[in-house]
């Protein structure tokens, strides 16, 4: 629950790799990518309404 907490605040994921010990953010991407990809879906929704879609 923390790195999800800190991914979706939008702390980069290299920080978040190093928060945990993870050599390298590969690492991070993999365990927590539903949690990118959740963002990234939001990020979209939230263009889509500023552009009037």
């Amino acid at each position: 629950m923390h790195a999800t907490t800190l991914l979706l605040a939008g702390v980069p994921v290299h920080v978040v790799a190093a928060r945990f010990g993870h050599a390298d953010p590969s690492i991070t991407l993999r365990v927590y990518a539903h949690v990118i990809r959740a963002a990234e879906a939001s990020a979209a929704d939230i263009f889509a309404q500023a552009i009037g879609e």
